[in-house]
């Protein structure tokens, strides 16, 4: 007696373009999500990791000079690690200066003139 002539529990395949529509909602909602989302944050980070790819994309790097190297001490049987070590060194020297030299620029890295050491106590002993 039931007018539809469907059975109840099976459902008819979606055709072509119902998966096709089904699919463009899905990527519809995840982008909505996506913008949703990410309009409060703080892009302050993306920015600064662009910075840094900028800088290396514009280094005066010699690969084939470093990867020479690289292959040279594979070939003599050192260990990887120490291999793999002066690749990096090759291929991002400027890090590692810049942060020596930012430590030495510190003033926790530069020892503390004698003359300031205690001056404040002297007057109190002499008094």
């Amino acid at each position: 007696m039931s007018g539809s002539g469907r059975k109840k529990g099976k459902r008819a395949p979606l055709t072509p373009g119902e998966r096709r529509r089904l699919r463009q909602l899905v990527v519809c909602l995840v982008l909505f999500g996506v913008v949703f989302l990410g309009r409060g944050t703080d892009w302050a980070p993306v920015a600064q990791l662009s910075q840094t790819v900028g800088e290396l994309v514009r280094a005066d790097t010699d690969f084939q000079a470093v990867f020479a190297r690289m292959g040279e001490s594979l070939s003599k049987g050192e260990p990887a690690v120490e291999t793999f070590r002066s690749l990096w060194d090759g291929v991002f020297p400027q890090e590692e200066q810049k942060e020596q030299e930012d430590q030495e620029d510190t003033p926790a890295a530069r020892p503390a003139p004698a003359a300031e050491e205690g001056g404040e106590d002297r007057g109190a002993e002499g008094a």
